[in-house]
């Protein structure tokens, strides 16, 4: 995450182009293996374990290790000790910024700086974001007046991260009345204060997610798109409502709706795009009845 959050800052400002960060990111993942690989090729989980796990993250809100602790596979310790091996994301980032000869580490540090300024974050909030604590993230990139939204948005980031991107990242969310939807896949939870979440495209972020849930290449938004992305939805709101369900809350998930491009309206909508790759979607949700 802090990899595309800094790395499109560092192309902003002149410091790299946006195919020397395409290639730093693919340099780091060679470099970080994911959690499960390095337990299997350890000999702390069998292949049929992490796969295991794997499949559960599309139905847990929970981490890899969260998991592989819970189920038994792991201590807490081991769990420990693998993080360690698989790295820091910003160090290991920055340090294949210094490698490849982009920028030193002294220009970094002020380039950092230089981020956390012009955004107003302060030192803890950095620090959130260079750790990749998503529940810590999402609020610095929710409009005011925007709270009661941050569980869901979590919820689909995490999602995003988990099963289709590492690096996916938020941007800047907007609370609107108005707002158009292009090619949209949507899901009404009914219960509660009226649930309504979306998929919007926007410069081939269906595309994106559609590829990398499904394990397909895809180019062009079809149906066959929309309903690899509804699947996502889907396991998203699953998620959403079983949170929801723990305070007390009932929300009953309705089949995911595939439309064209609409123009829509209502007393509400949150608009959270979020970076996958060099795409963006458009995750759009309203708890105010929706819109129309």
């Amino acid at each position: 995450m802090i990899s595309y959050l800094l790395g499109n800052y560092l192309v902003e400002e002149g410091f790299m182009t946006k195919e020397q960060l395409s290639h730093v990111i693919s340099m780091q993942e060679k470099i970080r293996v994911k959690l499960g690989l390095i337990a299997v090729s350890e000999g702390m989980l069998t292949l049929d374990q992490a796969d295991a796990i794997n499949r559960l993250q599309q139905t847990m809100d929970k981490r890899f290790g969260d998991i592989a602790v819970e189920k038994g596979y792991l201590t807490d310790a081991q769990v420990g000790s693998l993080l360690k091996m698989q790295g820091n994301e910003f160090l290991t980032f920055a340090q294949t910024l210094v490698d490849e000869g982009i920028v030193t580490m002294d220009k970094i540090q002020l380039v950092l700086r230089s981020y956390q300024v012009e955004n107003g974050f302060t030192n803890t909030e950095l620090e959130a974001i260079k750790s990749g604590d998503i529940d810590k993230i999402v609020p610095l990139f929710l409009p005011k007046g925007a709270e009661e939204y941050e569980d869901i948005v979590a919820v689909a980031l995490k999602t995003i991260v988990r099963c289709i991107d590492r690096h996916a990242y938020p941007l800047a969310g907007v609370l609107v009345n108005k707002t158009d939807l292009v090619k949209p896949v949507s899901q009404e939870l009914a219960g509660g204060d009226g649930w309504k979440v979306c998929f919007a495209d926007e410069k081939g972020g269906l595309c994106s997610l559609a590829s990398g849930f499904a394990k397909e290449t895809f180019t062009e938004v079809d149906e066959d798109v929309q309903d690899a992305v509804g699947e996502l939805l889907n396991c998203i709101s699953g998620l959403f409502a079983t949170a929801q369900s723990n305070k007390g809350i009932t929300l009953e998930l309705m089949p995911p709706e595939m439309g064209a491009d609409a123009s829509v309206s209502g007393n509400e909508i949150l608009v959270m795009p979020f970076g996958v790759g060099d795409t963006t979607v458009n995750f759009v949700v309203s708890n105010k009845k929706g819109w129309r």
